[in-house]
């Protein structure tokens, strides 16, 4: 009895204990920050029935969430399965649940709560493919979750699922010959209406489908639409809503609303403008159509009974409409009475540019959600403006032609300008600060405060405070796509850093390439980094006039600091921007190659400049090589950063000799996948040499599959694979190239190979992205940044994945600091360095120098964003912040009286020896 005393109390002793949730809790979120999104929306609902008032939404990057109708903020989230597997097909909610149907060859239905958000339940839903299947949809009614795929010329298929037993119900088949392959049906549940043509006649028909013998309603459109209309002529839409309704048009003017109903259609009477976005929602006992229209900046909205069309005063009005927003369209709404104010509103919009907003009308935008940054494919982190007094400062380096005596004059007047600056300034009298200097974006004395410019692949630009991660500017692209990578199908946006903010007076300057929605043809946007105003006609678009095969930044600048971008057209046609840099690429032509690579033959193509004149530069083909046999294609090319910095040029050894590396800024790392009959798939890395043609090294790994990722850096390579030999783990390889102990070079014979040390790991995590630190100088060790799947980011020390760790470490390596080989990879909590902020969809990692050698700033971007810093080899550069500054000032204060003291003593010693 006593143990089970002891027991009781040491456990409840325990219990009391409070966990801690990271390590160092004084630092959260300090130096980091995070921020969660949901990605563009695609479903919504609100909530009428709980106290806090939310507003349910299922969106195209697979999530499930609800949002604050107060602040916008996430009140709860679920991420579901990545690409297909978790595509939410439907959304709905009930009184009790919300319903979700995700997947497409496995389709399974949740039931959520709304409150909390935890799932209640869920099962999978039997679906049977048909060959000429048009489309599925879905829909609820009464309980009962309902399938529906059209047959052309033959049937629709009904299938009926009982959500509370989690089974089908019952199963049957509508004959609709009339639907053919050019018919285009909308599902305005519980019916289904179609455009179809009856002899001269274009038809609207509708049939109920939750019954398998209730008759097809027509409506004949002629009278509406007018004769010699064809099918392809008129466009029928849905309107969304909680009543079924279509809208039927043939142009760009007018459009009719229908209402569907069981004994046929009920034409609304009046024409609605064709710009206007319709929304159906339920009031009382009255059905409204709520209308609303985008005109010179102003979001005008108004409200009419759909069965009468009469205008409901209280609903008309405007908002002004942010410049920095899309075309909206109402995804939600709900109306409610007030007590003095009469009926009211609460509007969900859903923009172009994946921008969700709320508003209350009539009244004003309650809150904005910036869901484009949910979808970043370009990312950059750069230097601020110095601030008003330093800039003062640079102005005297732009006197040097006035000659020593002049600059000195100019050092007086400008000291004297200083003074006169800062007592006006104690006075109050003095002129206002800049804007950057207000706004607190200037650079500080350790280069950690600096702008993240992000570009987003729904055509937005974002400047982001990397300290606060506020949002400092904006600007939306119209017009615009992002370039599509045909070896990972992934959008990204090739980002130009021409100038920096270092060349003062000269404003820093950005280039993105984008590509234009209707002729595929490539477009500039240039524009200022820190402000965000477009520095080009056209609100910052150039126009190209073709498309872009290959594009690269000129390592030389001209006289104002500027560095052209090189462009190579489809036809094999050299362009510069801006025009007044062909100079600078015309006397760097010999030197400069251009290569390019086709993912689908595997063919790498060399160019080189040489021929180039002040006139024209010209882009002639020098080598051409094919990487890929039969099934094999290209999936990445993976270069070495171009602002790396090699610090070590060899890596001193235990015997204290040196062990060059092979240092080459023109190897590409080439990643090749392919199917083989025997080992399925495999991947090919190929190391090669893009000036010459020559391959360094190639290696291939049989039974290996997606997601592969790689990291270039210095001498070493990195990537990582799922093996379906060893129970489909992760596995990574390292690479490290060197020449040897003795560096040789000969301009006649032919380089020599270099030796190869490779090692392969095992990771017990799904890799997501990876990224290597990189500093200002080089000299801090390099760590690598992994992504998990689990929403952690690990930093993982370059010593783990040497390989060069032996089984048997002798003296003189564990001299030199390599470690035993082990091949699984730790996975400490205390390198996870997001600890339990969770980032979740993670598509990429960047990594900037700071002005600290010891310090790199991460930036972290995907569903969710993340930021902080990081410092592989501690901050050796940076006292720590419990340094104690009092203590050590006392200790110096004394050190420095007891020297005085004990001066003055040995010297009066000395001299009572002398008098001796």
């Amino acid at each position: 009895m006593d143990k089970i005393k002891y027991s009781v109390i040491t456990v409840i002793f325990f219990s009391f204990l409070t966990q801690s949730l990271c390590l160092y809790e004084d630092q959260i979120g300090k130096f980091d920050w995070r921020q969660t999104y949901v990605g563009k929306l695609k479903f919504a609902s609100f909530d009428t029935t709980s106290t806090v008032k939310k507003v349910f939404v299922a969106t195209e990057e697979n999530v499930v969430a609800a949002l604050n109708l107060k602040s916008g903020q996430i009140i709860w989230r679920h991420v579901l399965e990545k690409a297909e597997q978790g595509q939410i097909q439907f959304m709905n909610t009930d009184e009790e649940d919300i319903i979700t149907v995700s997947g497409k060859n496995t389709v399974v239905a949740r039931l959520w709560d709304p409150q909390s958000g935890y799932l209640n339940s869920e099962f999978t839903l039997t679906q049977t493919p048909h060959n000429r299947l048009i489309n599925i949809k879905w829909f609820l009614f009464q309980k009962q979750l309902f399938q529906v795929s059209s047959v052309a010329l033959s049937h629709i298929s009904v299938t009926v699922y009982n959500i509370t037993t989690e089974s089908k119900a019952s199963t049957y088949n509508i004959p609709a010959p009339w639907i053919t392959e050019e018919s285009r049906c909308v599902l305005a549940a519980p019916y289904l209406a179609c455009l179809a043509t009856i002899g001269q006649d274009i038809v609207l028909q509708s049939v109920t489908l939750t019954g398998n013998a209730v008759p097809v309603q027509t409506k004949v459109l002629t009278s509406l639409i007018g004769e010699g209309k064809s099918l392809q002529q008129v466009k029928l839409d849905l309107i969304n809503g909680e009543q079924p309704a279509v809208s039927v048009s043939t142009d760009d003017i007018n459009k009719h609303v229908l209402y569907l109903q069981t004994n046929g259609f009920t034409l609304y009477p009046k024409l609605v403008p064709a710009s206007s976005k319709l929304f159906l929602v339920h009031y009382e006992k009255n059905n409204i159509l709520l209308q609303s229209v985008l005109t010179d900046g102003w979001l005008e909205m108004s409200g009419s009974e759909l069965s009468t069309g009469m205008e409901l005063s209280e609903l008309e009005g405007k908002i002004k409409y942010p410049t920095n927003l899309g075309e909206a369209y109402i995804a939600a709404a709900a109306c409610s009475s007030r007590k003095e104010k009469g009926l009211g509103c609460r509007i969900l919009l859903a923009t172009d540019d994946h921008a969700i907003a709320l508003i209350f009308h009539p009244g004003k935008f309650v809150w904005i959600r910036e869901e484009a940054l949910a979808s970043i494919a370009a990312v950059e982190i750069l230097d601020l403006p110095v601030s008003d007094t330093d800039a003062a400062i640079e102005k005297e380096f732009d006197h040097k032609e006035t000659g020593f005596l002049g600059m000195f004059v100019h050092r007086l007047t400008s000291q004297l300008l200083q003074l006169r600056s800062l007592i006006l300034t104690i006075l109050g009298l003095g002129e206002p600060p800049s804007a950057d200097q207000r706004a607190g974006l200037v650079r500080d004395e350790f280069g950690l405060h600096k702008m993240i410019v992000a570009a987003s692949s729904a055509g937005k630009v974002f400047g982001i405070d990397n300290l606060s991660g506020e949002i400092i500017w904006q600007h939306r692209l119209e017009s615009v796509k992002p370039y599509v990578d045909q070896a990972s199908g992934k959008n990204h946006m090739p980002f130009f850093v021409q100038r920096t903010t270092r060349h003062f007076p000269n404003p820093a300057q950005c280039a993105l390439l984008l590509r234009h929605k209707m002729t595929n043809e490539g477009m500039l946007f240039v524009f200022n980094p820190i402000t965000g105003h477009p520095l080009a006609e056209n609100n910052g678009l150039i126009r190209l006039g073709y498309k872009v095969k290959q594009t690269f930044l000129l390592h030389e600048a001209n006289r104002q600091f500027l560095r052209g971008i090189l462009l190579l057209d489809s036809e094999d046609n050299l362009h510069v921007y801006p025009e007044d840099t062909k100079s600078v690429a015309a006397s760097v032509a010999s030197t400069t190659f251009i290569f390019t690579a086709d993912p689908n033959t595997g063919l790498l193509v060399g160019y080189s400049l040489a021929l180039s004149t002040q006139q024209k530069l010209i882009a002639s083909r020098v080598w051409e090589i094919k990487l890929t046999q039969g099934s094999q294609r290209i999936t990445a090319v993976v270069s070495k950063s171009s602002i790396e910095k090699v610090h070590s040029q060899g890596r001193v050894l235990g015997d204290r000799s040196v062990l060059y590396k092979y240092i080459n800024p023109n190897l590409v790392a080439v990643l090749t996948q392919g199917f083989d009959p025997v080992h399925k798939r495999k991947y090919s890395l190929i190391i090669c040499n893009v000036i010459c043609c020559s391959v360094v090294f190639s290696i291939t790994q049989k039974r290996a599959r997606d997601p592969v990722h790689i990291v270039h850096s210095e001498n070493w390579l990195l990537y990582s694979y799922v093996s379906d030999i060893t129970s489909r783990r992760t596995e990574s390889v390292t690479l490290e190239l060197y020449e040897g102990k003795v560096q040789t070079f000969s301009s006649v014979a032919a380089p020599l190979q270099p030796i190869v040390d490779r090692q392969a790991y095992i990771l017990a995590g799904m890799i997501e992205s990876m990224k290597e630190t990189i500093t200002e100088k080089g000299i801090t060790s390099k760590h690598i940044l992994v992504s998990l799947a689990n929403g952690g980011i690990l930093e993982l020390p370059w010593i783990f994945v040497d390989p060069r760790r032996p089984i048997t470490v002798t003296p003189e390596m564990r001299e030199e600091g390599v470690i035993p080989y082990i091949p699984e990879l730790p996975l400490p909590h205390d390198a996870i360095i997001n600890y339990n902020q969770t980032v979740q969809r993670v598509k990429g990692i960047h990594t900037a120098p700071s002005g600290l050698e010891s310090t790199c700033l991460v930036f972290v971007y995907g569903l969710d964003l993340f930021y902080t810093r990081v410092s592989p080899s501690k901050t050796f550069d940076l006292l720590k912040e419990d340094f104690d500054h009092f203590l050590i000032t006392a200790v110096l204060l004394g050190l420095t009286v007891t020297s005085y003291i004990t001066k003055k003593l040995s010297s009066r010693k000395a001299l009572k020896q002398a008098w001796k």
